[in-house]
């Protein structure tokens, strides 16, 4: 399954990282063009998954991973 995270703060965002694993995006003004394109592909995706409103400029911190899940028989 694919989840991505968003935080307001670059600490929160690596701490979560940390424990999770995943890629560290973030839509701040020394950020790369190809990063940015990353960054609202992963709101688009929380928006389409979740119909989660996330604002960049409140929570312009983001992780995603992907996560395994366990087949039940």
């Amino acid at each position: 399954m694919y989840n991505n995270k968003f935080f307001m703060t670059e600490a929160e965002a690596k701490a979560f990282r940390k424990e999770h694993g995943g890629r560290l995006l973030h839509l701040t003004p020394r950020c790369r063009r190809d990063t940015k394109l990353d960054f609202y592909a992963e709101v688009a995706i929380a928006y389409d998954a979740r119909g989660e409103h996330v604002d960049p400029t409140i929570t312009p911190w983001c992780v995603a991973w992907n996560e395994l899940q366990e087949v039940k028989e």
